[in-house]
């Protein structure tokens, strides 16, 4: 019996780390007040804050091989979830630009020390359809956890915009599991890991990367510009959006939780549905005559999201180079962070280009590109037929 909990406890401790990876997007319910702040910066520095992480994100998913090595695996989780939690709250204590900017830029630095072990972990500690099902919910807890911190900053931010970063404290929760259930498993572990310097990539990893990068890219506008939607369109019951945003991830948490059992029906057109229901829901949004419709909007957007990301890493593991794992899965973590942080810069090039800088007009260019990543992938879809691949492992 005792083995059994510590199994348990083992597997949850191991998926609480997940729980603020995604949580950059939960703060963005701030930024239609955080304008009024530092209303001497431009819409999109403050639409960077929210992002600016996801750039340190990626340095440190590129150095983790080398504080694995460094500090052992067990250290460098730790250490970057006192770092995620401790920079994580600064914000609630100052109103400066540049002290905020930069305990983003930290919270990033801590979140990446341990982004794609979160993944490689599962990978090294289970397989076949035990591996991807723990996959599915490394994804949902993922969501849940951005579930849960935009539910809890919707709520902080009605009284002060500052408040709202007290989600961060979520990290200690996560640090004392790690602590707790997780054995120093430096050896085992961080044993790929340190082959790091025999790992090679191909061609399959690097166009996934990059279709990541651009996914995210585009993802990252429903949480960017949903407040500055609501105010442009003057819905009523704007106190509403946090909860809508919320019920966003809510749903993506519960298709990431059936994606074991999802993904033996749509195969290897996984993304393709993916990607198209996601399309289908930001133009829903875009056009959105009020919040009922907004909120419908976002819910069929998070059921689309729900499955992509699952779906590609499965895959990118499954068909990079033997004993690259994890290699390929820091290259994948680089592409869907340095996405996200880059993310207002695009859509302000790409509301430069049409000369339409409106949230609306951000939203419908996002779900414009999913549908055409649908089609994509509709016409590539022999790629994830030909070989094994995880989703068909599943």
């Amino acid at each position: 019996m005792n083995k059994k909990i510590s199994q348990k406890m083992f597997k949850v401790a191991l998926l609480s780390i997940s729980l603020l990876l995604t949580s950059s997007g939960s703060i963005a319910i701030t930024v239609s007040k955080m304008q009024e702040t530092f209303a001497d910066r431009g819409p999109t520095a403050v639409e960077a804050l929210v992002t600016a992480s996801n750039i340190t994100v990626m340095i440190f998913v590129l150095l983790s091989a080398f504080l694995v090595r460094m500090l052992g695996t067990k250290k460098t989780v730790l250490l970057g979830l006192f770092l995620a939690g401790a920079a994580g709250v600064v914000p609630m204590f100052s109103a400066d630009y540049t002290i905020v900017y930069v305990s983003r830029l930290v919270l990033g630095a801590g979140l990446g020390m341990f982004n794609s072990l979160a993944v490689s972990l599962i990978n090294e500690f289970y397989n076949g359809d035990e591996r991807n099902k723990m996959l599915g919910y490394q994804s949902a807890v993922q969501s849940i956890g951005q579930t849960i911190t935009t539910f809890i900053a919707g709520i902080l931010v009605t009284y002060d915009w500052h408040y709202a970063y007290g989600i961060y404290f979520l990290a200690i929760v996560s640090f004392l599991l790690f602590f707790v259930y997780v054995p120093d498993v430096e050896n085992d572990a961080a044993a790929d890991t340190n082959e790091v310097g025999k790992q090679t990539v191909n061609r399959f990893v690097i166009l996934s990367s990059i279709a990541l990068f651009f996914s995210f890219g585009f993802l990252m506008a429903i949480f960017l510009k949903a407040s500055t939607l609501v105010q442009e369109a003057n819905f009523a019951n704007p106190a509403f959006l946090g909860t809508a945003l919320s019920l966003f991830t809510l749903v993506g948490f519960l298709g990431n939780f059936l994606y074991g059992h999802v993904v033996k029906v749509t195969k290897h057109l996984t993304l393709v549905f993916s990607y198209a229901i996601m399309g289908i829901g930001f133009l829903i949004v875009s056009f959105a005559p009020n919040m009922a419709v907004f909120t419908a909007g976002l819910l069929i957007s998070g059921l689309g999201s729900s499955a992509f990301l699952p779906y590609s890493f499965g895959t990118i593991m499954e068909k990079a180079p033997k004993n690259s794992a994890n290699l390929a899965v820091s290259i994948a973590m680089v592409g869907t962070n340095l996405g996200s942080w880059i993310s207002p810069y695009l859509l302000s090039f790409v509301g430069s280009i049409f000369n339409n800088h409106t949230a609306q007009f951000s939203l419908l260019f996002s779900g414009a590109s999913f549908l055409a990543f649908a089609v994509l992938y509709l016409l590539i879809s022999g790629t994830f037929k030909k070989e094994k691949s995880a989703a068909e492992a599943a």
